[in-house]
């Protein structure tokens, strides 16, 4: 309102009147009605600096081949934990004189490859080696003596079917009164005759979960026995051998009658030892050559033992020792006592084999 009491007058200005941006200047008019003009606000200016590709691709995102190519990249340069490590290792690959010289990466790819080469070879030859084995275990070995040859069973020393070849050496009947209640088997020393006291024996050895057993075959001894362990004894020594003992049953049929009637009579020594040595080292001198032939014949399939033997039967005097009988249509009958008395314990009768001169 004024002074003079009239009502207040609106000022209309017209846009004429205002100063306003120009058009060309890149800026929107304003439209004012009444009261003062805001000010305008100052928009700062585009930089000179925008990467070229802004100023033509204002909407596009910049491209760094354009520009710079964008930062490199390894594994061996990531930061953290992880990167420590890898950066340590590389640090140290670099740092070994036997790489950073010349040609040690060369060296290093050459070593590896060998190392591969080595483990693939190490696994064929077991692949291998377990192939073979488990087909060679799918083959049992029988140890049942038998006479039969194709069931001999076969593999390193001295498992096998051996005909030990020995000869009578010695004859002692001091285990009876009556000495032709006690004899050996082929029935003449060495020093009777040499070709007729050749005595073989087939036996058979064979594995067993503890070691070596050894078995009989069919003999004219009437030896038999299964399964008896062998053991080592005087290892690593000139006389090392292999030794066993087993009480046997031995039956002797006398030479002479020894009954009243002159009728056939069996005298049993029970319990009488059987002891062998296998020797490994020492040699056999007997036969000197293959031409010897008795009654005791080798079977072919058992290959003749390489070294040194020596065989035993013996028993010691006492009651029933020898305990004879008569014997009628093989059958035995009524005891024999006639003539026969008891020995002392320490006197032996004895038949011993060996191949050897002592």
């Amino acid at each position: 309102m004024s002074g003079d009491g009239s009502a207040p007058r609106r000022v209309h200005r017209t846009i004429s009147q205002l100063s306003l941006p120009r058009p060309n200047e890149g800026r929107l008019s304003i439209i004012v009605e009444d009261g003062d003009v805001p000010p305008v606000s100052q928009v700062p200016s585009k930089s000179q600096r925008r990467p070229f590709s802004r100023i033509f691709f204002p909407a596009s995102p910049p491209r760094h081949s354009f520009e710079s190519p964008p930062p490199r990249y390894s594994p061996w340069d990531v930061p953290g934990p992880k990167g420590e490590k890898l950066t340590v290792l590389r640090n140290n690959i670099n740092n070994n004189r036997h790489i950073a010289g010349r040609g040690g990466w060369k060296r290093l790819v050459l070593l590896v490859l060998v190392v591969i080469a080595v483990i693939i070879a190490l696994a064929v030859g077991l692949t291998i080696g377990l192939r073979k084995s488990n087909s060679t275990s799918a083959v049992p070995f029988s140890s049942t003596p038998t006479s039969s040859p194709s069931s001999d069973p076969s593999g390193p020393f001295p498992i096998g079917s051996y005909s030990l070849n020995t000869f009578l050496d010695s004859v002692s009947t001091n285990c009876t009164s009556n000495s032709a209640t006690w004899r050996c088997y082929p029935y003449a020393t060495y020093a009777d005759s040499p070709s007729l006291a050749l005595a073989t024996f087939n036996w058979i050895i064979s594995p067993s979960e503890n070691g070596l057993t050894i078995s009989s075959t069919d003999n004219p001894f009437a030896i038999n026995f299964a399964d008896v362990p062998l053991t080592m004894t005087d290892n690593g020594t000139e006389n090392e051998r292999y030794f066993f003992s087993v009480p046997n049953n031995k039956v002797v049929i006398p030479s002479t009658s020894i009954t009243t009637d002159n009728s056939m009579a069996s005298c049993q020594y029970n319990n009488t030892q059987l002891q062998a040595s296998l020797f490994t080292h020492t040699a056999s001198s007997y036969p000197p050559n293959s031409s010897v032939s008795t009654g005791s014949s080798t079977v072919d399939s058992f290959r003749p033992w390489p070294f040194a033997v020596q065989v035993s039967q013996s028993i010691g005097g006492g009651v029933d020792v020898p305990a004879c009988f008569e014997v009628t249509n093989g059958t035995l009958g009524a005891p024999v006592t006639n003539g026969l008395v008891a020995q002392p314990s320490q006197d032996f009768c004895s038949c011993v084999y060996k191949n050897y001169d002592a």
